[in-house]
């Protein structure tokens, strides 16, 4: 019975215990490891909550406040302390780190492709003999080493064999060369020293790099424009380049920014996408190139840069950037142009009014006024006047203005070859004016808004005649040459080509002599075939529409038909007329004009082909 007491009170520790963070601290040594069991979080913090009820709590106005405060930096102290342990346990200090290196160079201010002498001094501050040392040297990508030596003993294959060094002794080595790097970016040399030290002869190193950078380079650019640029007109500038050190450059290469409203044309050396490319230039020498091109709509100034390279195959080190500023004024002439009427007709004339007014502050001299036009279908590029045609242009003072005109002529067709713009061609002609400017003598050209106009279709008609075909086949029949009484027949030949707009109604025909006659026979390669009108000797053919036939791959209309003659006794002696008045008439689609053209006539004369050649004359049977 005895036992139950026991029993309960074991029983009641094992409550307090689970309870012990709401009624207070077991006594029992079982209550106690019950409350350890369920709370081991409360137990940890006790000693914490025991040492602020001690020393903090009643003591300090904000009690807590303070409380926490210490804990911090005393976790912060110990954290630091378990940092510093770790690193000095796993990474203790490199034997390497007490040798010493010190470089400098000189001139203080290194230049890219000029010579410079780096000293590199080195020290054993080990505390220990180090034996076998072995030093080696390594340079910058492309520097140019014209010598290396060292106090020590002489380099072989930039390595030099220092033996041994006692603690504190100290050296150096010399290199002298040319650095060609970026202005502004890293020059690299290298030291490593190789040793044994201890009695185990450990094997050791010490690695250190040596970094310069270029502040400016020998290479001197100096770019040449005239003094005062005005807008819209075009430019020429002059770019020298100088070696201005003692060495022989490599291949150089200068990339151009061009400013806005600026259009490059053209330059006397090649411009590729790595810009200008130049020669080798020898140590004092100079060079030069010039570029144009085109000032557009620019207000005040313009900024050329030029970024110049030493070039080394694939690799280029920037050098200094030329930077030129130049002011610019709007041209002192204004100009204006119209064209009469809306279309442009092949094979006719337009007058070209130009309207010019001095706008500026100073006179001008010796103007030309005209405008310029890139269409094949203008038989010039330009077309001007001067003081010679209009008296008034050799000077014109500030307000000056007036009006003058001039004719151009078209052509009635170009060839394939001449254009890449095969349909619904637009004719673009700009005004320009060329004047001297008062004072300096500078040449300045004015040019005025562009202006396209809409070109009315040309038409080629072909008309020909065969007994043969291009390649020697008879097609014809007869007796040749042609003879009186016996009828010879040819085929006529029709092609239209050359057209740039669709082509309505089209309509062409020809008439036939009084002993000629239509056979019937005939080949066609759109729509129907040709009619004959016996009344007025006419034969003819019709269509509704052609497509453009100028662009390469279009499809050229044809139409052949074959004619019989029969010569009269007083066309002996003669090459007799086959068909004559030919002529195409039709709508131009795009503009609604009329368009039409004529054909040659064709005879019996066929000097070209192969079996009718040279025997065009009628003879007597």
């Amino acid at each position: 019975m005895e036992s139950v007491p026991f029993i309960m009170s074991f029983s009641d520790d094992i409550k307090k215990g689970i309870a012990c963070d709401s009624v207070g601290h077991p006594g029992s040594v079982v209550g106690r490891a019950a409350c350890l069991v369920a709370h081991p979080g409360k137990m940890a913090l006790f000693p914490f909550f025991h040492w602020f009820e001690k020393k903090y709590l009643g003591k300090y106005k904000f009690a807590r406040i303070v409380f926490l405060f210490d804990l911090f930096l005393v976790g912060l102290a110990l954290g630091l302390g378990v940092v510093a342990l770790f690193f000095f346990l796993l990474n203790p200090s490199d034997f390497g780190d007490k040798i010493y290196f010190d470089a400098t160079v000189a001139p203080r201010e290194v230049v890219s492709g000029e010579s410079a002498t780096v000293v590199v001094r080195w020290t054993n501050g080990t505390g220990e003999e180090l034996r076998n040392v072995r030093l080696s040297v390594g340079f910058p990508r492309h520097f140019e080493l014209h010598d290396l030596s060292s106090g020590s003993g002489e380099f072989s294959e930039n390595i030099i064999d220092l033996g041994t060094l006692a603690p504190n002794d100290s050296g150096s080595y010399r290199v002298s060369g040319v650095m060609f790097g970026d202005v502004g970016g890293r020059q690299t040399f290298r030291s490593n020293m190789t040793f044994t030290y201890g009695e185990n002869d450990t094997t050791d190193q010490k690695l250190d790099f040596h970094t310069f950078s270029p502040v400016r380079s020998t290479l001197a650019l100096e770019l040449t424009l005239p003094d005062r640029l005005v807008a819209f007109q075009p430019l020429t500038g002059t770019i020298t380049y100088k070696n201005t050190g003692e060495i022989d450059f490599p291949e150089i290469s200068i990339e151009p920014e061009w400013p806005e409203g600026f259009s490059y044309q053209s330059s006397t050396v090649p411009l590729t996408e790595n810009g200008f490319l130049l020669p080798a230039l020898r140590a004092g020498g100079e060079g030069s190139f010039t570029f144009s091109g085109q000032l557009g709509e620019v207000f005040d100034s313009v900024d050329f840069l030029f970024h110049p390279s030493f070039t080394f195959g694939d690799t280029r080190y920037k050098q200094e950037t030329l930077t030129h500023a130049s002011p610019v004024v709007p041209p002192p002439v204004a100009i204006h142009h119209s064209l009469e009427g809306e279309t442009l007709r092949p094979g006719g004339t337009v007058a070209v009014s130009i309207h010019y007014e001095n706008t500026s502050e100073e006179p001008v001299q010796d103007v030309v006024l005209g405008f310029v036009s890139d269409s094949p279908f203008f038989r010039n590029e330009e077309y001007v006047v001067d003081k010679n045609d209009y008296p008034e242009l050799a000077l014109l003072k500030p307000g000056d203005a007036g009006d003058i005109v001039l004719e151009a002529a078209l052509r009635s067709s170009i060839f394939q070859s001449e254009t890449n713009e095969y349909e619904q061609i637009q004719v673009r002609t700009r005004g320009v004016a060329r004047y001297l400017l008062d004072g300096n003598g500078q040449t300045v050209q004015s040019r005025g808004p562009e202006i396209s106009s809409t070109l009315i279709t040309p038409i080629v008609l072909d008309s020909f005649g065969r007994y043969a075909s291009p390649s020697g086949d008879q097609i014809g029949r007869g007796v040749l040459p042609p003879t009186v009484g016996l009828e010879t027949k040819y085929w006529i030949f029709w092609n239209i080509r050359g057209t740039t707009n669709p082509i309505q109604n089209i309509h062409i025909e020809g008439t036939l002599p009084a002993n000629v006659q239509f056979t019937g026979k005939q080949s066609v390669s759109q729509n129907g075939g040709v009619s004959f009108d016996p009344n007025t000797r006419t034969i003819s053919w019709s269509g509704s529409r052609i497509e453009p036939t100028l662009a390469p791959g279009s499809k050229v209309l044809g139409i052949a038909f074959e004619v019989g003659i029969t010569p009269s006794e007083g066309q002996i002696g003669t090459a007799p007329i086959l068909i004559s008045n030919i002529r195409i008439t039709g709508t131009d689609a795009v503009t609604g004009a009329f368009v039409s053209a004529s054909g040659a006539s064709v005879s019996t004369n066929l000097p070209s082909d192969s079996l009718a050649g040279g025997k065009s004359t009628v003879v007597s049977f």
